[in-house]
């Protein structure tokens, strides 16, 4: 049983794999005669199940084709069918005595005592009969764009002109170049060294000859190598993708950039998984949201202040937090969580429990971080351009990491010696809370480190070749 076609949940089969199941395909159909066909599910024919029966008995295979991630077959009597494997659509060969696939749709009996098995557990691809005068004018096939190697510069650059959404969304959209899907746009951006995020419109015409030249280089050494295995993916009988183990950046969270050994990064784009180099793929946007995080008295707020005398706007995280403590919903919901009495939030009984047993921080956080989350959002969207910045000194604690664009991580050697200074006899109870942060965790992964065992001009001065550097990132 030859199995063509394959991919896990989540993942839908990109250009090289549907052009390595086309291969393998073509081999297996042409010069084959259809005998009969049985659709044993209505929704995976885009026909009338009778019409697309009766129209293709008898008919021959003569060669198959592909466009984007459609496969064409082509058949005798100028007719075409018309494939999208979708997320999990697959094609199996078997002798016609063998009993069919498991989530078999649509089963083509041949001439040589073979059948073709469309099997798609989640029902999302389909086969459509259409004609060789017709198949090229189906809606989804005539606004997808060229393949990368066959993409005019000028062409792309004006469909792009109007585009602000995020490059990777202009590339997944298969409008302007078509063959690119998660796995392969993330390795191109890579490669060409663009941060997913940049607005399309802003890609300038060396750019996309990057994006152009390395997607055709990415593209085509996938096909070689018969695409990517991603988990369950086979594209054919005894044969693995051997892509997969080329891939730099796809799936690479958690791992360091192998260029400069800066850890990368993951967001969502669009709700897609994204993963890239924020030191190699620098954002050039209007809008550049900045946070800065780092254990207690390290010098966050000075920090924060410089940016501030820059005319540059500000918010911090603990502020938010103090007004939150006056609102009487939040006293409310804490003073009952930690047995806490009064009209107010008594913070020095609150920070001795926390320190006493750190287990607590984990239900403070459940009520106060959603909420600081959602005071930082709406002040970030009141100003869409320039640079905003956030002091979220837990910042990987509360899960907001990837609401910015840079990371600023702040430390200091002297950091006991600034707490005692900053708040007598709480450093200790403040100490114990600065041991549990992930900071040294995830220093790693900031943009920038400010070092504060020198003096205030040392740091003010550290702080302002950052601020010029973000102000060369603005477009």
């Amino acid at each position: 049983m030859a199995k063509l076609g394959t991919t896990p949940n989540r993942y839908m089969p990109e250009l090289p794999e549907v052009e390595t199941v086309k291969r393998l395909l073509e081999k297996i159909v042409t010069n084959r005669t259809i005998i009969d066909i049985k659709v044993l599910r209505k929704n995976n024919v885009k026909n009338d199940p009778d019409i697309f029966v009766n129209s293709l008995k008898g008919e021959t295979f003569l060669s198959m084709s592909r466009i984007g991630k459609f496969l064409i077959f082509h058949l005798s009597h100028d007719k075409v069918i018309v494939s999208h494997l979708r997320m999990e659509g697959k094609y199996y060969e078997l002798d016609k005595n063998e009993p069919n696939t498991k989530y078999s749709r649509v089963v083509i009996y041949l001439d040589n005592k073979k059948k073709l098995c469309y099997d798609d557990s989640r029902c999302f691809g389909y086969l459509k009969l259409s004609s060789e005068k017709e198949y090229k004018l189906d809606k989804e096939i005539r606004k997808i764009g060229p393949e990368p190697w066959d993409a005019d510069i000028s062409t792309v650059i004006k469909q792009a002109k109007n585009k602000s959404i995020p490059i990777k969304t202009a590339l997944l959209s298969q409008e302007i170049i078509t063959g690119l899907g998660n796995i392969y746009v993330d390795e191109t951006l890579f490669a060409s060294k663009i941060h997913p995020l940049t607005p399309a419109n802003k890609v300038n015409k060396k750019e996309w000859e990057t994006i152009l030249k390395e997607s055709s280089r990415i593209l085509k050494e996938a096909i070689e190598s018969g695409g990517s295995t991603i988990k369950s993916y086979h594209p054919g009988k005894d044969i693995d993708g051997n892509f997969q183990t080329r891939l730099l950046v796809y799936g690479k969270n958690g791992s360091n950039c192998p260029i400069c050994h800066h850890p990368y990064r993951f967001i969502k784009v669009n709700g897609r998984g994204t993963t890239f180099c924020p030191n190699c793929q620098i954002l050039k946007n209007k809008q550049l949201k900045v946070a800065i995080f780092g254990p207690i008295s390290s010098g966050k707020s000075t920090v924060l202040q410089t940016f501030k005398e820059n005319n540059i706007p500000t918010i911090s995280a603990d502020e938010v937090v103090n007004n939150l403590y006056q609102r009487k919903d939040v006293i409310e919901i804490i003073n009952k969580t930690f047995d806490l009495q009064g009209n107010t939030v008594d913070r020095n009984l609150l920070r001795n429990k926390l320190s006493k047993d750190p287990k607590l921080i984990k239900k403070i956080d459940k009520i106060v971080w959603p909420l600081v989350k959602e005071e930082i959002s709406l002040f970030i969207k009141k100003h869409p351009k320039g640079i905003v910045v956030a002091e979220v000194p837990l910042l990987f604690e509360a899960k907001m990491e990837n609401m910015f664009d840079v990371l600023i991580g702040v430390e200091s050697h002297k950091n006991e010696k600034l707490l005692k200074n900053r708040d007598g006899n709480k450093a200790q109870e403040l100490k114990i809370i600065n041991s549990i942060s992930t900071y040294q965790k995830n220093k790693e992964k900031a943009d920038f480190i400010i070092n504060n065992d020198s003096n205030l001009n040392s740091l003010n001065n550290k702080t302002n070749k950052i601020i010029n550097k973000l102000i060369d990132r603005l477009d």
